[in-house]
C-alpha cells in the first residue's frame, strides 16, 4: 500500500498533462505497431497471390516428355512432380532457398556439394574452394542449381574439367539455366532420370553491359563461348542451340533419353537400370 502511494504522489506531482501526453504517446507507438503488422500480413498476403512474383516453395509440374519440354522457369525454388515424395527432395543447408548465392560443402565419398545460385565471383568462390585443403580428396561435384551467370559457369565448368572431376546430379536435383554448362565439365557426368535439367535463352543485363546493345554483343559473345566449350567436351552443340530458342522466363527440360542423346550426360540412373552414352 505504501508503494502503490508514493506512486500516486509522483503522478500527482507531474506538470499537468504530462500524464495524459504520455498516454497518448503510447497510443500512437502501439498503433503504429499494429499497422505496420497488418501491412506485413497484408504485403505477404499479395506476394502469395501474385502470379507474376517467382514462388518460393517447390512447384509441382509434369516431367518433361517428347514432344512436351517446355516448363516455367523457377528462379528462387525448385520443380517437384506431382507424384514426388517431399522426403526425397535434396534440402539447402541453414534453410536457404536455391536463389541464394551458391556455397560449395563437403559430401561423402569424395563428393562436394555446389548448390544455389550463380552469381558474379562464383567462379573465383569455387577455384578457392578447390585450393582449399578440406577438398583435396574431391572426386565429384553434386549440383544443384537455378543457373545465373553464364560467364561464371564457363569458367566453373573449365575447372572441373581441368581437375578431372566428375559431376553429378542426384534424384530430383535442379539444373538450370547455365547450370548444364558446369554439368558438363565434368569427365564423367551422371544425371538421376528425375533430375530437372533444363536450359533458356540467356539475357542480357543493361545495368551490368551499359546499353542494351552492347548487352546483346555481350550475350552473342558468352553464347558463342558456351557452344565452343560444350563442343570441347564433347557435348552435342545442340544443348546450347535449344536455350537459345527458349524465352528467358521459360525453360526447356531434356528427357534422360535427349541428356544421352546429346552427350550431356555420360549415365542416367533410371528405376530400371542405367542409360549409357556411346564414347564418341
Amino acid at each position: 500500500m505504501a508503494r502503490m502511494k508514493g506512486l500516486a504522489d509522483r503522478v500527482k506531482g507531474q506538470p499537468e498533462g504530462t500524464v495524459l501526453k504520455h498516454g497518448f504517446y503510447g497510443l500512437v507507438a502501439l498503433s503504429a505497431f499494429m499497422i505496420g503488422m497488418d501491412f506485413q500480413d497484408l504485403r505477404h498476403e499479395q506476394i502469395a497471390n501474385r502470379p507474376d512474383l517467382p514462388p518460393l516453395s517447390p512447384v509441382k509440374m509434369d516431367r518433361p516428355l517428347p514432344g512436351s519440354q517446355t516448363r516455367p522457369y523457377l528462379p528462387l525454388t525448385r520443380p517437384i512432380a506431382p507424384d514426388s515424395d517431399l522426403k526425397r527432395l535434396m534440402t539447402r543447408p541453414r534453410g536457404e532457398t536455391e536463389g541464394e548465392p551458391m556455397r560449395f560443402r563437403l559430401g561423402t565419398n569424395g563428393s562436394a556439394f555446389a548448390e544455389g545460385t550463380i552469381t558474379q565471383g562464383t567462379a573465383d568462390a569455387l577455384a578457392v574452394f578447390l585450393m582449399s585443403e578440406r577438398a583435396a580428396d574431391i572426386s565429384e561435384i553434386v549440383l544443384h542449381s537455378p543457373g545465373g551467370s553464364v560467364a561464371d559457369a564457363v569458367q566453373m565448368a573449365n575447372m572441373i574439367r581441368d581437375a578431372g572431376l566428375n559431376t553429378r546430379i542426384v534424384a530430383e536435383g535442379y539444373c538450370a539455366s547455365s547450370c548444364p554448362l558446369v554439368f558438363a565439365g565434368g569427365v564423367q557426368r551422371v544425371a538421376d532420370a528425375t533430375a530437372w535439367i533444363g536450359v533458356h535463352r540467356a539475357s542480357p543485363l543493361e545495368t551490368a553491359f551499359g546499353s542494351l546493345a552492347e548487352g546483346m554483343d555481350q550475350a552473342q559473345r558468352v553464347g558463342a563461348e558456351a557452344q565452343d566449350l560444350l563442343h570441347g567436351f564433347g557435348v552435342d552443340p545442340l544443348v546450347w542451340t535449344r536455350a537459345m530458342s527458349t524465352p528467358k522466363e521459360k525453360l526447356y527440360l531434356f528427357t534422360p533419353e535427349e541428356l544421352i542423346d546429346l552427350r550431356l550426360a555420360t549415365e542416367v540412373e533410371t528405376a530400371d537400370g542405367t542409360l549409357t552414352a556411346e564414347s564418341s
